[in-house]
């Protein structure tokens, strides 16, 4: 079995700083399965038929208005990467990090540490006056 794949953008999603959302879509044994990401929805799809224990297999991604397709030997593969850019890279492949997972370690990384004084919020105690007949 090959998994067949046509994904086409959704163009009223562009914006000038980001580029649109792309649908891929597949079906197998009469059940559809659709993907939504702005890079990589072939991957998004991958990773949805690998959650619902489709079996592997090949996969090839067609896009509509281009001619040909992707080739990959396995979609359990192409499943485990996505595709990152930012003003200061180009686009390229990187493993793909579950978005809870990735928000878990920068909530993390912000939470107050344990053990540390915050110097701003320590209650002072107030100097008691001395009495000026007690003798010291």
């Amino acid at each position: 079995m090959t998994v067949i794949v046509h994904q086409r953008a959704e163009e009223a999603t562009r914006t000038p700083g980001k580029s649109c959302y792309w649908i891929a879509e597949t079906i197998i044994d009469g059940r559809t399965f659709t993907a939504r990401s702005r890079r990589g929805a072939a991957n998004e799809l991958a990773r949805v038929l690998a959650a619902a224990g489709i079996p592997d297999a090949p996969m090839h991604v067609h896009t509509h208005g281009i001619r040909g397709c992707l080739t990959t030997s396995s979609f359990h593969e192409a499943a485990i990467w996505t595709y990152e850019e930012a003003a200061a890279t180009q686009l390229h492949r990187a493993r793909w990090v579950d978005p809870a997972v990735r928000q878990a370690q920068i909530d993390a990384a912000f939470r107050p540490k344990q053990g540390v004084n915050d110097l701003a919020g320590r209650v002072v105690a107030k100097p008691v006056p001395m009495d000026e007949n007690a003798v010291s």
